[in-house]
């Protein structure tokens, strides 16, 4: 391996050594379509060349640990690519390397997606955060989940809990709408706004929300008015397997138990997990097509010439707003709070932990995946694998922080 990044390109070889009998590289395919970012001298954007490759070699020794099986990481910086690299393997009983073009599920960082599509929604006056859940769709209006509030569901702070699939075996439902039905029926397991929960299914319902005021459904309306409008040509919401994109998604892997073997759970020669878009998840997507998400949001609303949001309405989703539900005593020790589909970091009760910063706003996916934009120092991170409960994401960005060098 290099032990400096190139300078007149990002796109190289990562060569990894798996086990005794194999040596992975991961070919990048130059000048496979134009993007946004272009290349630039770590250095010339404030960040440290040899730090940055000592990243890479951090990652690289993950992979030969089996702490992952496989990774893609994207860095931007004042919208120049500093580092964009793929380690380990796509598919490693196919024995087929990473690629930087792999197509990942992106699980829960669907959610800010959607959150945007919600304030999309708003900004139209289809939708509002103080409206009742109950107002739009019928299955909510009971006395259990009558109070529920679409500022509730974005703020996980509805009460709703519980699953509409297994994240690794599927579903009952059929469609989106009969799920979140049978959530509306269920009702909540907490007052709504009393507490905060992660909730997937109070996603779900954010999704059937979209889909009843916009009036198609809630991919049709996500994929015409932000996948096409930011030119996110690698991702898709439903997963065909008759789509070309297919072949190009990485399988995905967990452990049985926790700190055993990766276990291949799901490839693209299957059939899909979930075969409608569920909202709380299902996007799958590329780093880079990630980047030119995060990159809109980090233009306070605006890429390429294309505004989804007012600034206003980025500012607005990528605040602290949970934190209404906490006793002063645990707000007092908390520096991230989620905020409108977005977790966000805040010095507004105590400093945000070194090296970040107040400002921040991120999601991560189950499979392992995170995106991460730093307002304060104009700084996106995509981080990409397809290794099911690891926890490398915020070590990976830490390694990146070390090597800023203002």
């Amino acid at each position: 391996m290099s032990n400096r990044l190139p300078r007149d390109r990002w796109f190289r070889t990562a060569c990894v050594a798996v086990g005794a009998s194999a040596v992975l590289c991961a070919n990048t395919l130059a000048a496979q379509k134009p993007h946004v970012f272009p290349a630039a001298k770590p250095e010339d954007v404030g960040m440290s060349s040899d730090k940055l490759n000592a990243a890479i070699g951090a990652v690289k020794k993950w992979v030969d640990d089996e702490r992952i099986i496989g990774a893609v990481m994207l860095v931007i910086r004042d919208g120049k690519t500093v580092l964009y690299e793929a380690l380990g393997w796509s598919d490693r009983e196919r024995m087929i390397p990473m690629r930087t073009d792999n197509i990942v599920s992106m699980r829960s960082m669907t959610k800010p997606i959607v959150g945007t599509a919600a304030m999309m929604l708003r900004e139209e006056g289809k939708l509002r955060l103080e409206d009742r859940v109950a107002h739009y769709l019928p299955s909510f209006d009971n006395p259990k989940s009558r109070d529920i509030t679409v500022f509730q569901l974005l703020t996980h702070t509805s009460g709703i809990k519980g699953d509409i699939y297994v994240a690794t075996g599927g579903t009952q439902y059929k469609t989106l709408r009969e799920a979140v039905d049978a959530v509306g029926a269920r009702g909540p397991e907490f007052p709504p706004g009393t507490d905060y929960f992660y909730s997937d299914p109070g996603t779900s319902t954010v999704g059937a929300l979209i889909a009843e005021r916009s009036g198609m459904l809630a991919e049709d309306y996500i994929r015409t008015r932000i996948l096409e409008p930011l030119g996110m040509k690698d991702s898709f919401l439903v997963d065909d397997p008759a789509s070309p994109l297919r072949t190009r998604v990485a399988a995905a892997y967990q452990r049985r138990p926790s700190r055993g073997p990766w276990v291949r759970y799901w490839d693209n020669t299957m059939p899909p997990i979930v075969p409608f878009f569920r909202a709380s998840g299902g996007l799958y997507s590329t780093v880079m097509d990630y980047a030119r998400f995060m990159a809109v949001m980090l233009g306070r609303g605006q890429l390429d010439g294309v505004r989804l949001l007012s600034p206003e309405s980025v500012s607005l989703a990528t605040q602290p707003h949970a934190d209404y539900v906490y006793p002063a005593a645990r707000r007092a020790e908390m520096d991230r709070f989620y905020g409108l589909n977005w977790d966000v970091r805040t010095d507004k009760y105590r400093p945000v932990e070194a090296p970040f910063s107040s400002g921040i706003f991120s999601h991560a996916g189950s499979d392992g995946t995170n995106a991460w934009a730093d307002p304060n120092r104009n700084l996106i991170i995509v981080w990409i694998t397809q290794s099911r409960g690891n926890d490398t994401r915020l070590e990976f960005i830490r390694l990146v922080y070390s090597a800023l060098l203002k």
